[in-house]
This record gives C-alpha cells, structure tokens and sequence, in this order.
C-alpha cells in the first residue's frame, strides 16, 4: 500500500481529518482537485460558530455541534486564527414567534447548550435599538472566525506531522482491492494509480459521486445530495453600526436553512443571508442575482429598523450539499465507516452543511476513532 490513509477533498473538514490521522499516522495523503484549499462550500458560508441550539436531541449535527463549540475556540486560541465569541440574538417579533422561542430555547438545553435563554427585552432595546423584538434568546456561546485561517492552521499542522497535501488532483475511479483500495488521479493531463488502505471521503458537493465510484448504491442507501444554493447580501459601510451581534429570525420549521440572518465578518461588514434556494441541476455557479435585493429588503425589514432598500448590495453565495428534498424533514450527517455494505476503512461523510465548519474537529476525532482507540463518545 503506497498510503494508509487518502482523503478526498480539501475543505475545512477533509483537512481537519488530515490534521488529526496524521498525529498517529506518517502515511496520510490529502487529495484536492483545486489549486487551494476550502474553495466550495467551507469559504462559502456565514463563518459562525454555532453553539447546537435548533438540531434535534440526540443527532450528530447536535452532539458534534455542542462539542466543536468548545473545542473549535480552543483551538482558535491556541493556534492564533482570529476568532470572535461576539454572541447571538435570536428575535422574536409576534407571539406566534415567541412561543416557537421557548421551544428553541428547550430544545438548545436538551442539546448541552444549557447557556442559551431569554434576555431582557428592554436591555436588549438598549443594546441593539435597530432591531425589532418582543422577546428575544441570547447565545454567548455563537460567535464568527476566519474560515480561510482556520483552514491554512489545519493544513499546516497535518503537513508538520508529515501528511501529504495534493492539490490540482482530481479522482478518477476508486476500485476495491484485497488489501485496501486503487485510486485513479488525474493532474496536469497525467493520470496514474495510488493504493491506501483507507479512504476518507470528504468531497462535500460531490461526496454521493465519490461514494457512487467505490460501488455503494447512494440511491438505495439515500445518499443522494441536493444542492441548495445560498446567497448573501452586504450592508454598505457607512451602516455597519446597525448592530455589535449576530441576529438571527426564528427559523422555519422544516430545517432547510435558519433564516435570513445577520452576520459580521471579521472586519466588522455586516452582511445578510443566506437564503434557500433548491437549484435544479448540480452546476455550480455563483453568481448572485441581484433582482434578490427586494426579497433580502423584505426579509430584513421584519426585524431591522433603519435601512433603505438602496442600502443592500449583492455580495457572495455559497451551495450547501443538502441529503433532505425540498420540503423535506430533517436529515443528519452521515458519517460511516462502510464495513457493513462490503467496504471495510471506507469512510463517508455525506451531507456536511452546516453546522460543519463548527463540527469539524469533532468529525474528525469521530473518523479518527473508527481506526484507533480513541476517548471520542
């Protein structure tokens, strides 16, 4: 075997995984089939860190989420990737609203995020005079960091323990071999054949396809991926005071996204989104339709005080590699070491969105402890 381990995919979680095997492991190679890291969904994103409040009791997305909340400041600090635990409101603006926050509210304790409740409305008023509330829930614990750092830390700590990282390598073909698995590489109009014991599938938009090479029937198994774009709006400069932290509406139901939210990058550009878009075909194209600014205008207004519709401009829009239909209930992340369909140390992650950047020490401490013996719950 040339490898023990090969990953597909170099985003915040295919990295965080190399990071973390290549700390008991000198044979891990990273493949990416663009010139950098993190160019799809991990840079396309709010850049929170989600404290596991609205994920049902009991999930991956809850558990992993609680726990990367912690572990993902710690690693923050420790590594110098700028981070900013600034807090989340979560507005509600009728009573219907407001009966759906006490359950938010319920259902972010079951979870562990046992410091997320009800905040004095009239202090809040005070506080953020710009927003529209009759009752609002504060999450100290929600903050925003530097996704492209975060990465670049992941990188560099997995290539200091000797990992190899590949980029401008795209897979070709996976084939299941008595000791492990054959991969087919195409880069720079060569291709050529590498052998790994284990394979982490981390390809985010196209984890189902690469599940779908090795032989595993991802419609039988429901791993079909829907792509779900969403887009972004920023708030011209001279209103970025408009409020000091991230707000969030009371989210629809059906889990396909939280709202349209306010979030501060890390300059202190306030920007609004993501919206939820099921886009039909798997291209992915970014460009964002600026005719959206009334639909973002109307969102906004139910709980911003303040701004003009001339205010907002189109900024970026990310695709979200959804496993739940338009319409759908909610569906987890699938993270599977895939022994019981005839694959042993083919392991998948389908369907990491959100709250994956948050989640992705934790998933990779998870990976991890399909192979060696580790504390991870």
């Amino acid at each position: 075997m040339d490898f023990e381990y090969i990953i597909v995919g170099g985003g915040a979680i295919g990295l965080a995984c190399a990071m973390q095997l290549s700390k008991s492991s000198s044979s891990v190679l990273l493949i990416e089939r663009h010139s950098n890291f993190g160019v799809e969904t991990s840079s396309r994103n709010s850049e929170v860190i989600h404290a596991g409040i609205y994920y049902p009791e009991g999930t991956l997305k809850s558990k992993l989420c609680v726990a990367g909340n912690k572990s993902i400041y710690e690693w923050c600090e420790k590594n110098n990737v700028p981070v900013k635990k600034i807090g989340k409101f979560i507005v509600a603006v009728n009573k219907e609203e407001e009966n759906e926050l006490s359950n938010i509210r319920d259902n972010a304790h079951k979870n562990g995020a046992s410091n997320v409740d009800f905040y004095d409305i009239q202090k809040f008023k005070i506080e953020e005079p710009n927003i529209k509330a009759s009752s609002v829930l504060w999450s100290p614990d929600t903050g925003i960091v530097d996704s492209h750092k975060l990465m670049e830390s992941y990188k560099n700590c997995a290539e200091e323990n000797g990992a190899s990282i590949a980029f401008n390598h795209t897979l070709k073909s996976i084939l299941k071999i008595y000791e492990g698995y054959k991969l087919e590489i195409e880069s720079g109009g060569e291709t050529f054949e590498v052998t790994s014991e284990k394979v982490i599938n981390s390809a985010g938009l196209n984890s189902d396809i690469v599940a779908g090479m090795v032989g595993i029937n991802i419609t039988e198994n429901n791993y079909n991926l829907h792509y779900v774009k969403g887009n972004y709006f920023k708030l011209k400069s001279s209103k970025r005071n408009l409020t000091r932290h991230l707000i969030y509406p009371v989210p629809i139901k059906n889990f396909s996204g939280l709202g349209v939210h306010i979030t501060i990058d890390m300059n202190g550009e306030l920007k609004f989104g993501p919206d939820v878009e099921y886009l039909e075909s798997r291209d992915q194209n970014y460009n964002v339709n600026t005719t959206l600014n009334v639909k973002f205008f109307d969102a906004i207004s139910q709980y911003v005080i303040g701004i003009e519709l001339e205010d907002i401009y189109a900024d970026q829009s990310g695709i979200r590699p959804k496993l739940q239909g338009k319409g759908e209930s909610f569906r987890d992340f699938i993270i599977k070491e895939e022994s019981n369909l005839g694959f042993p140390g083919f392991v998948n992650l389908i369907g990491i969105e959100s709250p994956g950047l948050t989640c992705s020490l934790e998933i990779a401490k998870m990976v991890e402890s399909f192979f060696v013996d580790t504390s991870f719950n």
